[in-house]
C-alpha cells in the first residue's frame, strides 16, 4: 500500500507524496500488488468527494491490483470539524463511493480501537491496524498492520509490516 498523498489538516490543500511515482512505478516494474491510501482530514461529504476525484486523477494512470484505502486519523480535530459519529461515517462513505464508482475497489483503514468504536456504518473491506503479535479484533479484515517498526533489506528506515489475506484480483 503506497501512500498517493495527505491533506494538511482541516481545509487544507491536497499534496502529493514526494515518492508516489517512484514508489508506484517501481512496486509495478517489480510485479508487486499495488494499492493506495489518502490521509485526509476530510470534514464534510463534499470535501471527501474532492479528495476522492484528486485521488482518481493521481493513479489513472497506473493498473492497482489492490484497494484505494481511505485513512482518517485526525481524532484530535473532530471537535473542531462539528461532526457526529453518523458523520464521521458518512464522510468515508463518500469517499469510498466515489472510488468504487470509478471501478476500484475501497478499503477503509483504522486502529482496533477506532473500528471497535467509530467506523460503525460502512460495507467496505478494511485494513487493520492494531500492533501486536496476535490480534484479538473480532470483525472482518482484508488486511492487517502489525507494526510500524518493521525491517527491509534495501530500507533505511523502519516501515509498516502489513499482511494481506484476501485479495481477488
Amino acid at each position: 500500500m503506497i501512500r498517493v498523498g495527505s491533506q494538511q489538516g482541516v481545509g487544507g490543500e491536497y499534496n502529493l507524496d514526494p515518492y508516489f511515482r517512484q514508489n508506484i512505478e517501481n512496486a509495478i516494474k517489480n510485479d508487486l500488488k499495488v494499492g493506495v491510501y489518502f490521509y485526509s482530514y476530510a470534514d464534510s461529504n463534499t470535501e471527501a468527494k474532492k479528495q476522492a476525484n484528486w485521488v482518481l486523477e493521481q493513479v489513472q494512470n497506473y493498473k492497482l491490483t489492490l484497494p484505494i484505502a481511505f485513512d482518517w486519523e485526525c481524532y484530535n480535530s473532530f471537535n473542531q470539524m462539528q461532526l457526529s459519529l453518523f458523520g464521521l461515517n458518512e464522510v468515508a462513505e463518500s469517499f469510498l463511493e466515489k472510488i468504487e464508482n470509478a471501478g476500484y475497489d475501497g478499503m477503509l483503514y483504522g486502529s482496533k480501537n477506532y473500528l471497535n468504536s467509530i467506523w460503525k456504518y460502512h460495507d467496505y473491506d478494511v485494513w487493520l491496524a492494531h500492533y501486536t503479535d496476535e490480534t484479538d479484533y473480532d470483525s472482518d479484515y482484508v488486511m492487517w498492520q502489525l507494526c510500524q517498526d518493521g525491517r527491509i533489506d534495501g530500507i533505511n528506515t523502519a516501515v509498516d509490516i502489513n499482511v494481506l489475506y484476501k485479495n481477488d484480483k
